[in-house]
């Protein structure tokens, strides 16, 4: 899947960041349409956090260490989570029709998988690089 190494040239090549920042940009589509008193809590919040995911990908990508992409990418699922609570909060405030709600779990459903799978082929190298260097029996 995506590798931060000499296949991609920038965080922007990751599929999953681009979906990542998709979201971003539907969350503040959304937001602009929210009554200004709820624009300054729930949707500051769902804003917030709709970005952290992305900025956290972007967090993670350069680090050279396997165990710091990783945490990097767990901050990211956890800011995914808190969306997806403020999503529902806003929902059942009326800020959000059950239509708008549904099209934007579905995005963020399709952001958590890639995250999940990006974060699984970087735990699958760094195992298979712990077993590069296990000794060999002879």
């Amino acid at each position: 899947m995506e590798k931060s190494d000499n296949k991609t040239k920038s965080f922007k090549d990751l599929v999953v960041w681009q979906k990542a920042h998709a979201f971003v940009l539907s969350i503040y589509q959304q937001v602009k349409i929210f009554p200004d008193d709820y624009q300054a809590n729930v949707g500051d919040m769902l804003c917030e956090s709709a970005t952290a995911i992305a900025t956290n990908i972007v967090g993670g990508y350069k680090k050279k260490e396997r165990e710091e992409k990783l945490f990097f990418l767990t901050t990211a699922q956890e800011a995914l989570e808190d969306c997806r609570y403020y999503i529902t909060l806003a929902t059942d405030l009326q800020l959000l029709d059950s239509f708008q709600a549904d099209e934007l779990e579905n995005n963020l459903n399709e952001v958590s998988y890639l995250l999940n799978s990006y974060a699984r082929s970087i735990k699958r190298r760094k195992d298979e690089y712990r077993k590069d260097d296990e000794p060999k029996e002879e």
